[in-house]
């Protein structure tokens, strides 16, 4: 990890004025390899409890996925108390990332219903996810899904299952 690389990438994400969407793969894609940096920053916000930092890192984890978010991802998923902060996105960073360690947060989080979330959309993301991690465990998680109460979550989980060819 080169710290003058880690600090040009910490700059860059916390200007108002930082590259979205494709810009930012541009972006990252000019710094080089940032995935160490991107992992230490996640850790270091979460640590610090500074969430829009950490929601800054999550978009760059989401342009360059690595397994190496993965413990840091699913500790934050799992906290349930953050206000004003976007579950969701570290959701849709772990179903790019597809590590099969994050079968047993996804699971987890698969129940939760937050008050924010009346239409369950979290619950299906979890489904995605799950399915492209695809190990049997994820695929167990989602026949489990299958049989949940919520009719989005359950009809989310039969399309992947049948997709799956499970």
């Amino acid at each position: 990890m080169e710290p003058d690389r880690c600090r040009e990438l910490d700059a860059g994400l916390r200007r108002p004025d930082r590259p979205k969407y494709q810009a930012l793969r541009a972006w990252l894609d000019g710094l080089g390899d940032v995935e160490d940096c991107i992992a230490d920053g996640l850790r270091r916000s979460s640590e610090g409890e500074d969430w829009l930092g950490f929601e800054h890192y999550v978009f760059a984890a989401f342009q360059r996925p690595s397994r190496s978010y993965t413990a840091v991802l699913c500790e934050v998923l799992a906290r349930r108390d953050i206000d004003d902060f976007n579950y969701e996105d570290i959701v849709d960073v772990l179903a790019e990332i597809r590590d099969p360690a994050s079968v047993g947060c996804l699971r987890d989080t698969l129940s939760w219903e937050p008050e924010w979330d009346e239409f369950r959309h979290m619950a299906v993301k979890c489904i995605w996810a799950l399915a492209a991690i695809g190990t049997p465990d994820a695929v167990a998680a989602i026949r489990d899904a299958a049989t949940c109460d919520a009719f989005k979550v359950r009809e989310a989980a039969a399309h992947e299952l049948k997709r799956l060819g499970g």
